[in-house]
């Protein structure tokens, strides 16, 4: 094979995918990303899971939906529109504005420096601005929405669970920062789904979370995917996320 010049190679995207910006919390700028299923919509519009940590998961979320959805009765995914919010680094250290933008308290680690207790604003833009965004821009059905999130990202999940119930249909919460703010296990339902790692032991991290979901036995749905880390946790809970977005129970 002929070693192409790197001129030769060109940036590309799913067709269906798309990107705008918005103006977030403070005024700093975010990216809202959103994929689309080919052909019209159903009844009442698509399904819809969206994202925190867009930079991170937009792409295999919305690669999995589309590939899971072929075959609904093989794999329990429905076509579903797919957005993730996503900060972006000129705004600002990603890590800082996560933490900022994810929670409603002050960080109990005294040797963890970061911003926080933004959450409550956070939520009001998810609510009063990239939700009415989202359907101005595609037939969606928000009443089979869901909202993902992963470690801080679990934790406001959990939050935003708590402050306002029916802002989504469907929760999921992979390896929520419990040690940062626990939140009662009494909001635990089966809309939500909550995931970790099997080798997830920092922070003591799957054991808190296995101990919230067992203190409501009839609550939360809870997957554990073996042996994954902190990192890749949501990535092998992907199938298990989008099956939940989809309506299915377990």
């Amino acid at each position: 094979m002929t070693e192409a010049a790197p001129s030769a190679w060109t940036p590309w995207t799913a067709a269906e995918w798309r990107n705008r910006s918005l103006v977030g919390p403070d005024g700093r700028t975010m990216d809202l990303m959103l994929a689309l299923p080919q052909g019209d919509a159903p009844p009442g519009g698509w399904p819809l899971v969206l994202a925190l940590d867009g930079d991170r998961f937009f792409a295999a979320l919305a690669g999995a939906a589309a590939a899971l959805s072929h075959r609904t009765d093989k794999t329990g995914v429905a076509p579903m529109a797919v957005a993730a919010l996503a900060h972006r680094p000129a705004a600002g250290a990603p890590e800082d504005q996560r933490a900022r933008d994810f929670t409603r308290s002050a960080c109990p680690d005294p040797g963890l420096l970061r911003p926080s207790g933004g959450g409550d604003a956070f939520q009001r833009l998810i609510a009063d601005g990239v939700l009415p965004m989202l359907a101005q821009g595609a037939t969606l059905n928000l009443a089979r929405a869901t909202l993902f999130g992963h470690s801080l990202g679990g934790l406001f999940v959990l939050e935003t669970l708590r402050a306002d119930p029916t802002l989504f249909a469907r929760w999921v919460a992979v390896s929520p920062s419990l040690w940062w703010s626990t939140p009662s296990p009494d909001i635990a339902t089966p809309d939500l789904l909550i995931g970790c790692g099997e080798a997830e032991t920092g922070r003591d991290m799957r054991d808190r979370i296995a101990g919230w979901v067992a203190a409501k036995p009839d609550g939360a749905i809870f997957k554990q995917a073996p042996a994954a880390d902190h990192g890749s946790a949501p990535f092998a809970l992907i199938p298990d996320i989008l099956r939940h977005a989809s309506g299915a129970r377990g």
